[in-house]
């Protein structure tokens, strides 16, 4: 065998251990960005220094793989996004999860809408978050909600929307005191109520649709005069 043959194992090793590497360097750098952005008193407050140094790279390092703190944001935003995983219908796992992502980022969201109307970025993510948030509903909620998209199902993913906004959250939290499991069982129950309503309308609705079918058999099979 040559030497060149020899090589090869060598290199498809260092070119994997290379791809790992890549990849852990940029999970620190999206974790070292999150942290920061979130414990900041505002976006203008993170620099892209200030990531490289707590992620433990060069500046140049951050500026190659993500270009600017507004695509660093805007990432950092997508990675979260990737992992809300929930089994669908699950409500009290839903609540526990969002209760969970809340109480990390509510304090962060509510200074962001501050400056969501002269930072492109910030408008950018949140208009992603919410967006983003719409369609996590439409997915977990799914065994509640209409097969089809329609006016109905616009209705009930809005109503969904309204009780587990992050706004929400920070009010129960930060404007009338109430802990963290009493907010989550709050939502919990929100979100249980709007099912069983959703439930109950549902069935009244095919229950009367079946009545008005047996009537029209009935009246179609009465004996003419």
């Amino acid at each position: 065998m040559s030497s060149a043959d020899d090589s090869r194992p060598r290199r498809r090793y260092h070119m994997a251990t290379r791809a790992l590497s890549a990849v852990a360097t940029r999970q620190r750098i999206l974790e070292a960005a999150r942290a920061l952005l979130l414990a900041a008193p505002s976006f203008d407050d993170v620099s892209l220094e200030q990531i490289a140094e707590r992620s433990g790279v060069a500046l140049k390092t951050v500026q190659r793989r993500f270009g600017s703190k507004d695509a660093l944001l805007v990432e950092c935003a997508q990675s979260e996004r990737a992992e809300r995983r929930v089994t669908p219908g699950d409500i009290a796992a839903i609540a526990r999860l969002l209760a969970t992502r809340h109480e990390a980022t509510m304090d962060a969201i509510v200074r962001y809408l501050a400056v969501e109307a002269r930072v492109p970025a910030v408008a950018q993510l949140l208009a992603s978050a919410r967006a983003g948030h719409w369609r996590w509903l439409e997915e977990v909620f799914a065994p509640y909600l209409p097969a089809r998209r329609s006016r109905l199902q616009r209705q009930r993913v809005a109503e969904l929307f309204a009780a587990t906004e992050v706004q929400a959250w920070h009010s129960w939290r930060r404007r009338f005191d109430i802990s963290r499991a009493q907010a989550e069982k709050a939502m919990t129950e929100m979100l249980e109520a709007l099912v069983a309503r959703w439930q109950a309308s549902d069935a009244s609705e095919q229950d009367a649709s079946v009545r008005a079918a047996r009537s029209e058999g009935r009246a179609a099979g009465a004996p003419s005069d």
